[in-house]
């Protein structure tokens, strides 16, 4: 009997002993090497230049999902190299064909994230979708490219079916 005390004594201070010394290391490095990897998908130019991107080819699709929805043109033009206006086009007489932007439905304007910018050769451009989700007045793919202060460039390609792709 005093046999079966004295192991059961044993085993349970073995228990107690808690992580060693390599345990610790190794649990260490793993939580570096995730961090290592995780930080530099987390910096503020990354994210502001990719999320630009997103932004750009989300108005796009809205733009054209409007116009195949809503059976009206719409409009989406670069005034600026920091900002870029949605506008809900009408036509001005019914089947002229002519359309301009409604005065009842006033543009949109949508500024950039910080630090971001378009490309200078688009300013004054813009791509027009008719209701049936076609690019207007586009013969091959419209590239549009967004900048960034560090030189990242992202950029997106406008169909004249009215697909908006990301590059």
């Amino acid at each position: 009997m005093a046999e079966l005390g004295t192991r059961f004594r044993r085993v349970s201070a073995c228990a107690a002993r808690g992580f060693t010394l390599i345990e610790l290391v190794v649990a260490l490095s793993v939580s570096a090497i995730l961090v290592g990897v995780a930080i530099p998908h987390m910096r503020p130019r990354t994210v502001n230049i990719l999320a630009t991107q997103r932004l750009l080819i989300a108005t796009l699709r809205v733009a054209r999902t409007n116009a195949i929805s809503k059976s009206v043109h719409y409009k989406v033009s670069f005034p600026s190299t920091t900002q870029l206006q949605v506008a809900r086009l009408r036509e001005t007489a019914a089947g002229s064909g002519v359309w301009q932007a409604d005065p009842a439905n006033p543009a949109q304007t949508i500024t950039l994230r910080p630090s971001t910018s378009l490309k200078a050769s688009l300013v004054g451009t813009s791509v027009e979708f008719n209701s049936r989700g076609i690019a207007l007045a586009l013969t091959g793919a419209w590239q549009v490219d967004a900048l960034d202060t560090f030189g990242v460039t992202k950029s997106l390609q406008v169909w004249p079916s009215g697909q908006v792709n990301e590059l």
